[in-house]
């Protein structure tokens, strides 16, 4: 019996250990232990190495049940860490659940696919709601200014804005004023060689702190491996970029060709696409609807922002998201729109944003393979046309030397004739 019970209680310490190693694959972090509906989530994701990184189109809010749209902005810190930052929804009927789906993970040597959820806690009755773009400030190696968004969903319109040392700004002085349903750009300087780790901006709203971190940009050097793929058709956007972040004045348009592909192995049928965000205010495509996608097949879309030159000053964030048959590719934008100073000129002007990429894509092994099949099989049933050029002349030629040796032959004869003629 007491042998039993040890085997029974081994078997338990097994079966918490692989419950335990399977969630610290990947780790949740949010930076406040409650959030409100409508208010701004932030989240750190740390990760073992996976098979392929994540990817923004991975994550999805589940509201009692139901999953919700979000707009996350997502940026790949380190090889084994993202920033993640996205609002709720206003109206939220718990539970609220963070998930990130098909993550691919080989730590025991096979092959498997994780889901990993996290609740969010949630506050009834707020006292204050902020919405604020960016929540992380990741600053690129030249970069010395930038600026945050904060938008008052609800409490007081006084908010009280500190920072780290590394950070200055004319706004410690005094409460700052964002009035209930506005939003207000606030403008920093940053001296990277006094950042440190832990620098912040700090925002009090109502007795609620937010916190926004500061950090350099690092530099990321790996090799996505896709040595499988799911059986299904799998949308993804192609581009030369992972996000659009530009900052424009009312007369410029941005415009750009993305593309989105089928990295599946089955076809796809009306997929739909749609702006999510504040960003579908200024932002408009070619197309909504693509009736089918076949496996491995990829196709342009065309992108217009300030279109209509009707921007008005203000930031606005959001994504382009593509859904479909149970997948879903999402890219994240982020337009701020810079009110022209007094005095600067007003012309249109039109920007590419350069998204589509000039090489074929070819990212799958054995799609690599079959284009290059498909070249040979067309390279040898191709006939040249400087070699077709030249048979037509050799046989014209022939042709033309074949009648003139008849004629000069019926010549020749006529005359002999003649000769016998005289001598007789």
């Amino acid at each position: 019996m007491l042998k039993r019970l040890i085997y029974v209680f081994i078997g338990l310490l097994l079966i918490q250990s692989g419950v335990a190693e399977e969630q610290e694959i990947v780790n949740i972090d949010f930076l406040k232990e409650r959030y409100s509906a409508g208010e701004t989530v932030q989240a750190v994701i740390t990760t073992e190495p996976l098979e392929r990184p994540l990817k923004a189109e991975q994550f999805s809010l589940y509201v009692n049940g139901v999953k919700k749209p979000i707009a996350p902005f997502f940026s790949r810190y380190s090889a084994n860490s993202y920033l993640l930052y996205f609002d709720l929804p206003i109206v939220v009927n718990e539970p609220v659940y963070f998930r990130i789906e098909k993550i691919l993970y080989s730590g025991s040597g096979v092959l498997e696919e994780v889901t990993v959820e996290k609740q969010i806690a949630i506050i009834n009755e707020p006292l204050s709601i902020l919405s604020i773009v960016p929540a992380f400030i990741v600053l690129d190696a030249d970069q010395n200014e930038f600026q945050i968004q904060i938008e008052n969903k609800k409490g007081g319109t006084a908010l009280n804005i500190t920072s780290s040392e590394s950070v200055t700004h004319p706004y410690s002085d005094q409460l700052q004023i964002v009035n209930f349903n506005g939003k207000r750009l606030f403008r920093f300087a940053v001296d990277q060689k006094k950042l440190g780790p832990e620098d912040a901006i700090f925002i009090n709203h109502e007795g609620v702190d937010y916190k926004i971190n500061i950090l350099k940009r690092q530099q990321i050097v790996d090799v996505e491996n896709q040595t499988t793929r799911a059986q299904q058709g799998v949308l993804v956007f192609i581009a030369t970029k992972p996000e659009v972040r530009k900052t424009i004045t009312p007369d410029m348009v941005l415009t750009g060709i993305l593309s989105i592909k089928n990295e599946g192995n089955l076809s796809l049928e009306n997929i739909v696409l749609q702006f999510i965000g504040d960003i579908r205010k200024i932002a408009t495509m070619d197309t909504t609807t693509i009736p089918q996608l076949l496996a491995g097949q990829s196709l342009d879309i065309t992108l217009s922002i300030n279109e209509a030159l009707d921007a008005s000053a203000g930031v606005y964030p959001g994504i382009l998201k593509a859904e479909a048959m149970g997948t879903e590719a999402i890219f994240p934008i982020y337009i701020e729109v810079r009110q022209k100073e007094s005095g600067e000129s007003i012309n249109k002007t039109t920007v590419d944003l350069d998204l589509k990429e000039n090489v074929p894509i070819t990212r799958d092994p054995d799609i690599r393979a079959n284009l290059s099949k498909q070249r040979q099989e067309t390279s040898e049933r191709s006939y040249p046309l400087g070699l077709m050029v030249m048979t037509l002349a050799i046989i014209v030629l022939g042709i033309v030397f074949s009648m003139m040796r008849k004629k000069k032959v019926v010549k020749d004869e006529a005359f002999d004739d003649y000769i016998k003629k005289i001598r007789k």
